[in-house]
């Protein structure tokens, strides 16, 4: 059996003012990167007024994920111009935002419940890749994600306490080379 993780990537368009991110397999660490520099570029340029994450073909996600999701709601919040929303969410990944509290602070939508039309992405979309030469904005990013977590949610300290403390060593070191 090989690995879902390969079949784990973004696309992503624009659709008149919406930036819609399309995610593919599994919303994680290897993913959250691109879909970070991607929305930061939409908000730098203005590009759009509104960023759309389609979660129809979305197959689960990790921390790192949900916490670069948090933390960009956030951002997010804090320019009125702009509308950030996650549509076509499944049961199960809306029960993944709500045990670490990311339902809080993130607007979403749920797959079944027609309010959102699905945002087709045709040829025209970009496939949005990963970047994995430069360890240390990768560790800072996974370490940010985390460090939202538990800003949203101080229950989640317990539960990432020893990542927290491995990915500030990760960074430190990687800072020193």
């Amino acid at each position: 059996m090989g690995s879902v993780n390969n079949n784990d990537n973004l696309t992503a368009a624009y659709i008149e003012n919406t930036a819609v991110i399309r995610v593919e397999g599994r919303g994680s660490f290897k993913v959250s990167p691109p879909m970070k520099q991607f929305i930061h570029q939409v908000l730098e340029k203005h590009s759009a007024d509104r960023i759309v994450i389609d979660m129809d073909d979305c197959t689960g996600m990790d921390s790192t994920f949900m916490g670069v999701v948090a933390g960009l709601a956030c951002l997010i919040k804090s320019k009125p111009e702009f509308k950030f929303k996650l549509i076509n969410l499944s049961d199960k990944n809306k029960k993944l935002l709500v045990t670490l509290g990311v339902d809080r602070v993130v607007d979403y939508s749920m797959a079944a419940d027609g309010t959102d039309e699905r945002c087709e992405i045709c040829g025209e979309g970009e496939k949005l890749e990963a970047d994995f030469t430069n360890k240390l904005d990768t560790a800072k990013t996974t370490l940010e994600a985390h460090e939202t977590l538990v800003d949203i949610n101080p229950e989640n300290y317990n539960k990432f306490k020893s990542v927290l403390e491995f990915l500030e060593d990760d960074v430190r070191s990687l800072s020193n080379e």
